[in-house]
Order: structure tokens, then C-alpha cells, then sequence
């Protein structure tokens, strides 16, 4: 569920790039209530970039020419302006619950703490953004230098992809096959994902059907 990522200097980054989130849209959401769906069009300012690349703001965390033939492969960050950081605390609880329960030894020993929020936006050649997903990074307080990063499951950020994922839901009761089983898990439901990038939509379709299966 989590990866151990980068050290203290990373951290840093992170802080800095959650806290800088766009003035902009912080400016607009003090004028009114933000979409509850992080990945509302709204805030696509918060990573779109430039036409050009990344754009002011952006840090790259990965870059490397592609050996299958889609020239260089980029992924850069921008800083999430949601969760606010108010919000931080049910979800570090979450987490540390989450733990527990898989490593029963480790109950109590340190908690989770949450540094912030970033879009990571794959782009092709620095032109076609491929992908883009939120990731959640923390770390544990009793002084590990690791950093932990989760991709955040409830996020499509990408129009079509939301437009992919609605026309194939309709399209399935019309075969009459049964929704509502696959989201309990009384019934399994295969999905065969190609090209699927960043892996936000086989995430988003894991997390609201128990009985789902990506191929």
C-alpha cells in the first residue's frame, strides 16, 4: 500500500511544494465552497503546466528516454491544494489504524505523519500529458528517514477518463450483468486495462468494486 520513497531532503520538497499550492486557486476557494471531487476540472490549473512542459512550480521527479518508442518519458509534480491540511488528522488515523491491523507488533510504537498532497502529471516529450494522478506522502514520526507515498484511489483528474469509466458502468446493466454484486463482492468482475498510464482508473475501479479484477 505504501512505498518508501526518498529521504529528508525529499521531505522537504514535498512541504514545499503542498504549501505553495497555486494562490490562485487557494484565492478561489475562500470565494466559494470547493467541489467535494478532488478531481473536478476546477482544479486543473493545479497541474496542467504549459503547452511547452511542465511549467513554473513543477519539480521533476522522473525523466528517462523511452526504450519502446515514445521518445522521453517525464513525470513532474505540482502541489494539491486538497486535503487542506485541516483534514489531515482523520486520514493519519486512518493510516495508523490501517497499520495496525496488518502489522499487529507495530500498534502504537510511532504514527504516521502527512506532508502534503502533489499532482504527478506523466507527459511524452514534455508535450502530451499522458496521465495524471494525486499521491498522498507521509512519514512516521519515530525518526525514520523513509518517506511514503500512496497513489490516492478516488481521483480522476482527466475528463475522458471520467467519460471512459461512465459509458462502460452504463453500458454493462444493458448485458444484464449486476452492478450491485460486483461493488458488494458477491460477484467477480474482470476489467482489462490497456495503456492505462499513471494507473488511476484500474485504482479508482479497485477501490469501488470488492469483487473487481485488473488485467
Amino acid at each position: 500500500m505504501l512505498r518508501a520513497a526518498a529521504s529528508r531532503c525529499a521531505r522537504g520538497a514535498i512541504r514545499r511544494l503542498s504549501s505553495a499550492a497555486s494562490p490562485a486557486a487557494v484565492a478561489a476557494g475562500a470565494r466559494r465552497q470547493p467541489p467535494l471531487d478532488e478531481g473536478d476540472w476546477s482544479y486543473h490549473r493545479e497541474w496542467w503546466g504549459e503547452d511547452e512542459g511542465p511549467g513554473e512550480g513543477a519539480h521533476t521527479v522522473f525523466r528517462r528516454h523511452s526504450e519502446h518508442g515514445n521518445g522521453v518519458v517525464s513525470v513532474s509534480a505540482y502541489p494539491a491544494s486538497r486535503p487542506a491540511s485541516d483534514e489531515w488528522t482523520v486520514t493519519e488515523r486512518w493510516l495508523q489504524e490501517r497499520n495496525a491491523r496488518i502489522y499487529p507488533n507495530s500498534f502504537g510504537a510511532n504514527q504516521f505523519k502527512i506532508l502534503g498532497y502533489q499532482w504527478r502529471v506523466m507527459r511524452f516529450n514534455d508535450h502530451t500529458r499522458q496521465s495524471v494522478a494525486k499521491v498522498m506522502a507521509c512519514y512516521r514520526s519515530s525518526g525514520d528517514t523513509g518517506m511514503y507515498l500512496m497513489q490516492q484511489p478516488h481521483c480522476l483528474a482527466v475528463p475522458y477518463v471520467k467519460s471512459m469509466v461512465s459509458a462502460g458502468l452504463t453500458a454493462l446493466p444493458c448485458c444484464s450483468y449486476d452492478l450491485h454484486q460486483a461493488v458488494s463482492g458477491q460477484n467477480n468482475m474482470k476489467i482489462l486495462c490497456i495503456g492505462h498510464g499513471g494507473g488511476s482508473l484500474p485504482l479508482v475501479l479497485a477501490s469501488k468494486f470488492r469483487g473487481k479484477y485488473s488485467h
